[in-house]
């Protein structure tokens, strides 16, 4: 972020991940509960030549949810897989576990013991989706989980009503919800970023559009976090390609910040400031606004 006095003050995205090494070999790509059941595959799904990453583990991934398998899960997910913050990521296998009955209710549960191989699609050229609503995406493992369980969706409900009541009044309301929090490591300034989505039905706030309205707070060093921020930019996001590749970009007069996923430097990720003709890079990584507050 940026000290306001001589500097200034910042993806929603968290991109470290750690591949389990642990598999579960199951070729099967339909899930047999009984006689009237769809028949398992006796091989794999092939898959498209066009599109890289391996179908090898999507009968597995299936089976375990199905059959509500929370270890075998964990064993074929990447890490950490995120969850529309203020959710927490699902940051590890233990954590996989502890969270699989929250995340995958009955109902997905049963939708996933009547699928079969046709439910999946290429997505873009990079691994596959599940469903219509894209459920599940694997590139070779277990990678994103865009379903939301009722549970989990009256926990988000919770924590931003939460959230939003902890801000100072002039940022409360009017339709804006919490998008992201990050804590400068350069010059410990906190940044929060709200979204305002112009999508009327409820669920649609767990999708970014590129019509989407965003809204940065930044708060220097040692300022009240439950105050008024020092700095409120207004911006917007930047989607490109198959794998939904956003950057952001906020303005408030002589001021221009940016970050995102092409933000990146040796794992790192970066906010780029921009003061009149003054360029400088500021070191971020990702928190949550209540632990700041020490909410529980």
């Amino acid at each position: 972020m940026i000290a306001l006095v001589g500097m200034i003050v910042l993806n929603m995205s968290c991109n470290n991940k750690t591949v389990s090494q642990q598999r579960q070999q199951n070729d099967s790509l339909t899930v047999q509960e009984n006689d009237d059941s769809l028949e398992k595959s006796d091989s794999l799904f092939d898959g498209d030549p066009n599109v890289s990453g391996s179908t090898e583990h999507i009968g597995a991934i299936m089976k375990s949810i199905a059959d509500g398998d929370a270890n075998t899960l964990a064993s074929l997910a990447i890490y950490p897989i995120e969850r529309r913050y203020p959710l927490r990521n699902i940051a590890s296998s233990s954590d996989m576990v502890k969270r699989f009955a929250q995340i995958f209710d009955q109902k997905f549960r049963n939708r996933m013991k009547s699928s079969k191989a046709s439910d999946w699609h290429s997505y873009g050229w990079r691994g596959y989706s599940y469903g219509e609503d894209n459920a599940l995406w694997v590139y070779d493992s277990l990678t994103i989980i865009n379903y939301y369980s009722p549970q989990e969706k009256a926990l988000y409900d919770q924590l931003v009503k939460k959230e939003m009541a902890s801000l100072h009044e002039s940022l409360r309301g009017q339709g804006w919800y919490p998008s992201c929090c990050y804590k400068d490591i350069t010059d410990g300034s906190i940044v929060r970023v709200d979204i305002r989505t112009k999508q009327a039905k409820k669920e649609e706030i767990f999708y970014v559009r590129r019509n989407d309205e965003f809204r940065m707070s930044i708060y220097p060093k040692g300022n009240d976090l439950m105050g008024k921020p020092q700095l409120v930019l207004n911006g917007n996001v930047t989607i490109e390609g198959s794998a939904n590749m956003m950057d952001y970009c906020f303005k408030n007069g002589e001021t221009k910040i940016e970050f995102g996923d092409s933000f990146f430097e040796d794992e790192k990720e970066l906010l780029r400031i921009v003061i009149k003709d003054k360029e400088m890079t500021h070191e971020i990584i990702p928190c949550y606004w209540l632990d700041l507050l020490h909410v529980d």
